[in-house]
């Protein structure tokens, strides 16, 4: 059972790494940008139904 443990403890780095890489692989692949893009206007666009807060409401 130790020799397990050493070999997972000797090779935790790389899993680190991959699993990094694969993570910034998936972020910028071609198919995703449309749907990060829209995710990442969401706090840019205005609520619905509600008058926006830099507007001054007269009446």
């Amino acid at each position: 059972m130790n020799e397990v443990v050493d070999f997972f403890r000797s090779i935790w780095g790389l899993w680190l790494m991959a699993l990094f890489v694969g993570v910034v692989v998936w972020a910028f692949w071609p198919r995703n940008r449309k749907k990060f893009s829209d995710a990442a206007q969401i706090p840019l666009r205005d609520d619905e139904g509600e008058a926006p807060a830099h507007k001054d409401k007269k009446g």
